[in-house]
């Protein structure tokens, strides 16, 4: 019992440091004035009304939407297949191809960046929100792959033979019988994906331009000027919207069960 009081007080204390700068912002983002600051020198909710009427503000937002839609459907169609055939090659082969296939997430993000920026200027895609999302697609596919890799080594070997001896066709047993036994890490393999492409920062302030900024550039972008209220607003907004979506990750992806196996 004194071991959990204790664990529990270490987590406490360690939670502060990690959630007081969320909470100021929010309290911050509630005050009179123009400027942002703490403790708030009036209370007001004009700042989010103003917001939600921002038409800057939803189009930056719908940037990050359509940038993690893409990337999650990219990550789908190609991280699933890919994870499939790992299991069939060689041991060596295996490791060799699953480090080449996490290259996006073992380099430096930065550098990752900067390269495809290189990329896109040449073959004149620089600018597009499309190949921004490709981009962030290839840093963020080593958790779809580990994760689909993960329900296939859960799945039980012995259960998609009888379907064969029963006249299943290849197809009929990938899409009736795997696919099933799959969709857990493939639904955890997305929603993990959604979440870290739509807040991804480094690739998007790299890659994206004025006209079609996402809304974690959308926010720092503001930090140029007078820091308003308004401003703190925005990052309280955005702080939700990634909140519900890693709330959904924990309640319908069990996201523990093939990020962090025994």
């Amino acid at each position: 019992m004194t071991r959990i009081r204790i664990a529990g007080v270490v987590a406490v204390l360690a939670l502060i440091p990690l959630l007081a700068p969320t909470v100021l912002v929010v309290m911050a983002s509630l005050s009179d004035g123009q400027v942002l600051t703490f403790p708030p020198s009036g209370f007001t909710t004009h700042w989010y009304t103003a917001m939600f009427t921002d038409q800057a503000v939803w189009t930056a937002l719908g940037n990050s939407l359509y940038v993690a839609g893409i990337s999650v459907l990219i990550n789908v169609v190609c991280g699933v297949p890919a994870a499939i055939a790992l299991p069939r090659v060689g041991r060596y082969s295996r490791t060799l191809f699953t480090v080449l296939l996490s290259l996006g997430l073992s380099s430096p993000t930065i550098v990752t960046a900067f390269a495809y920026f290189d990329l896109y200027s040449r073959i004149g895609m620089r600018g597009s929100l499309t190949a921004v999302a490709v981009a962030v697609a290839v840093t963020c596919f080593p958790f779809m792959l580990w994760t689909v890799l993960a329900a296939i080594e859960d799945t039980d070997p012995n259960v998609v033979p009888p379907a064969a001896t029963l006249g299943a066709g290849p197809g009929v047993q990938f899409l009736f019988v795997r696919l099933p036994l799959l969709a857990p890490g493939i639904v955890t393999g997305a929603l993990v994906v959604f979440v870290l492409s739509i807040t991804d920062f480094v690739v998007s302030q790299v890659l994206t331009t004025i006209d079609n900024q996402t809304l974690p550039v959308f926010v720092y972008s503001g930090l140029r000027g007078a820091i308003s209220p308004a401003l703190g607003a925005v990052s309280a907004f955005f702080i939700a919207v990634v909140a519900l979506a890693f709330a959904v990750v924990l309640r319908l992806g069990k996201v523990e069960r093939f990020l962090f196996r025994t």
